[in-house]
């Protein structure tokens, strides 16, 4: 099995992209992104396409949630054009050179570290109850 995140080592922060085992969709998908940086704070954020909003909202819809797809939101929510890993990379760059980057990531308080080998470990029990 591949791993169900992709881990990129940025100049000052290390960017945990957590994909899950189906690749990325880049025209409609959605991605949860974790940023470390050397100090040790971590912040989180969900990246999506306008399509996968679209597709959301067309699901809800059809399962009555969000008020039969009324409406969509999402915490820490960053929407990009198209959902590839040098677009997440600029745009954190990008947040980060305008000083925007805490008002869009949340903080993430006192969570434990994850250790790659021990994530790998944990997922691999998650698939295995399925």
């Amino acid at each position: 099995m591949d791993k169900p995140y992709t881990t990129i080592q940025r100049d000052n922060y290390q960017l945990t992209i957590y994909n899950g085992i189906a690749p990325l969709n880049p025209d409609n998908d959605n991605v949860d992104v974790q940023v470390t940086f050397p100090n040790g704070e971590s912040f989180s954020a969900v990246f999506f396409t306008l399509q996968n909003i679209d597709t959301l909202m067309k699901h809800y819809k059809k399962t009555g949630e969000c008020a039969k797809g009324l409406y969509f939101w999402a915490s820490d929510m960053l929407i990009v054009q198209e959902l590839t890993e040098q677009n997440i990379c600029e745009t954190i760059d990008n947040l980060l050179a305008e000083e925007e980057f805490a008002s869009v990531f949340s903080k993430n308080e006192a969570s434990p570290i994850i250790a790659p080998k021990d994530g790998n470990r944990l997922f691999k029990r998650f698939n295995e109850s399925l």
